[in-house]
């Protein structure tokens, strides 16, 4: 499930990441997965409210979602904030309209794909995400410090 649920943020980041000078070439991944990783933060810290999340595009969690991902992709990729915020507003709604509405016919839900990334208890998305940089199961500030380094 998690794996489709990444497939389909690539799908609609066709336009707004690969085909943007603003990002360059060899940071469209992490672009995608900045992407994927700020919805999956937020719904999956919320999973009991996550078809009331999708269902509202003014939702103050979408806002987080995308104030998120802004800074995210401004920070570690070095993309303007107008780029980045032009990113936000087209491919994060668009993905949640797309979860939203099935996955556009691929027959999955929101919820199992917050069960499939959480094993039930959403705990580890982070590291599903890439984002346990020390190995320990968990993302926590040691995980942080090492995402910085330099």
């Amino acid at each position: 499930m998690f794996e489709q649920f990444m497939q389909l943020v690539q799908q609609y980041s066709q336009h707004s990441v690969v085909n943007n000078p603003d990002v360059p070439n060899e940071h469209n991944e992490g672009v995608m997965k900045e992407a994927g990783s700020a919805i999956m933060s937020v719904l999956g810290g919320e999973p009991e409210r996550a078809g009331e999340i999708l269902d509202n595009p003014d939702h103050p969690a979408v806002q987080q979602i995308q104030g998120n991902f802004v800074t995210n992709i401004m920070q570690k990729f070095g993309i303007s904030e107008s780029a980045a915020a032009g990113i936000a507003t087209t491919l994060i709604p668009t993905v949640m309209a797309s979860l939203r509405n099935g996955g556009d016919g691929s027959g999955f839900n929101i919820q199992e794909i917050l069960q499939s990334v959480g094993g039930g208890n959403l705990g580890n998305i982070g590291a599903k995400l890439g984002l346990d940089k020390d190995g320990d199961g968990d993302v926590d500030l040691n995980d942080v410090t090492r995402i910085f380094k330099f």
